[in-house]
């Protein structure tokens, strides 16, 4: 078929129109499969009309058929096919949540929510499908309404309150939902942070973190639930702290001020679970006051080994730490960007006079992986050609010869 669509492009109006017809048939043989014998023939027609989309909508009716069988690999391909039909799919598969069937009502409202935006019209019908008494219906229909958009005022308030059911597919159908609607969604959600439930409240974290940005304003009752005594729920929070971004920079330093001091140690680990995204967070960590909070966050950096110049100016600064443990894991830290860190040069000259050996080998190991010449470089460490301790003689020896003298 994509090599039928490809030669017709090569060929004038007329010649098109003159080839329009076998595709026509094309079409109509995919469609006859849908009533093959042969499961798999009818497996691979109702994938290859999926492909085809809008063009192949007179498939609809055989589709809508399909969502009535019993056969569940079936019915979910018909479903995700009648997803990639357009608006003429829509009014057909809306008046399947009408049905006694439970099941077809399930894949209608699949469908509906693959159909996304083009099926805004059957929000009414798809709202009155939240209050089901089959939780399996309530979460689908969470999905679809959470894709195919309506009057926020009409959805979040039912959608929140689902937040409070004991099904986990319900409460994370809602929760998906919620977030869909974005900035609009905040408030309940901040509101639903203060909640006595903690499966409420996670769901509630979990979608204040896929609105993203734009959740700047439920920052407050993340910070307080990022405290929490539920393991769970303080993960969930950092994890949505961190997808909301550099609005969130902030209130992570805040966390890990003194006031916090019993927490900060689950909210360094928390933050190292989440790897290369919060890296800026750790950076930032290592300009506080705490020496366990530099520590722990140094250690974190250390470990992740992320090659994102964002944690430079963090890693940069930290070289010039007090403490020798802040320091080394800064340099285990810097080798992984070693690439980026020639603005880091000064202070890891500057590291070349620590009295500490240790100290002296790790940054001759980050220098010696950092790009370009550098006069400075040359001049600092040649006298460590003669420094008491071997390794360092060694490094520096390597160093000098990647610098080409």
């Amino acid at each position: 078929m994509q090599f039928a669509i490809l030669f017709l492009t090569a060929f004038t109006p007329t010649s098109i129109q003159q080839t329009d017809q076998p595709e026509k048939k094309d079409y109509g043989a995919l469609i006859k499969s849908l009533d093959s014998a042969d499961r798999e023939t009818r497996l691979d027609a109702i994938n290859a009309l999926a492909d085809i989309g809008p063009p192949a909508a007179k498939a609809i009716p055989g589709l809508i058929k399909i969502l009535g069988e019993k056969d569940e690999e079936l019915r979910l391909s018909a479903a995700l096919a009648l997803g990639k039909m357009g608006k003429d799919a829509v009014m057909p598969v809306a008046k399947l949540l009408a049905s006694d069937d439970l099941d077809t009502r399930y894949y209608a409202l699949s469908a509906l929510g693959w159909l996304g935006t083009d099926a805004k019209a059957t929000a009414p019908d798809v709202l009155k499908a939240l209050a089901d008494k089959n939780d399996g219906i309530r979460a689908k229909a969470a999905f679809a309404l959470g894709r195919i958009g309506t009057d926020p005022k009409d959805a979040i308030k039912p959608l929140l309150k689902m937040l409070t059911e004991k099904n986990d597919a319900v409460r994370s159908s809602a929760g998906e939902a919620l977030g869909r609607f974005k900035k609009a969604a905040v408030p309940a959600l901040v509101e639903a942070l203060k909640d006595d439930s903690v499966a409420m409240k996670l769901e509630a974290a979990r979608a204040l973190g896929e609105i993203g940005p734009d959740a700047a304003g439920g920052l407050v009752a993340l910070e307080f639930a990022a405290t929490d005594a539920s393991d769970q729920l303080a993960e969930e929070s950092i994890k949505a702290l961190v997808k909301i971004g550099n609005p969130a920079r902030e209130t992570m330093r805040d966390m890990l001020l003194e006031n916090y001091a019993k927490s900060h140690g689950r909210t360094i680990v928390n933050l190292q679970k989440l790897g290369s995204p919060a890296g800026p967070f750790l950076a930032d960590a290592l300009t506080t006051k705490s020496l366990n909070v530099r520590r722990q966050s140094a250690q974190a950096l250390a470990t992740l080994q992320l090659k994102e110049e964002s944690v430079l100016p963090g890693l940069t600064q930290a070289l010039r730490d007090p403490d020798r443990e802040v320091r080394k894991s800064t340099l285990q830290a810097l080798v992984a960007v070693a690439v980026g860190a020639q603005r880091a040069i000064p202070n890891l000259i500057a590291n070349l006079k620590d009295k500490d050996v240790e100290i002296r080998v790790f940054t001759l190991g980050v220098l010696r992986e950092i790009p370009g010449e550098s006069d400075a470089v040359v001049l600092a460490v040649t006298p460590l050609l003669q420094d008491p301790d071997e390794n360092v003689r060694k490094l520096a020896k390597e160093v000098l010869a990647f610098q080409g003298k």
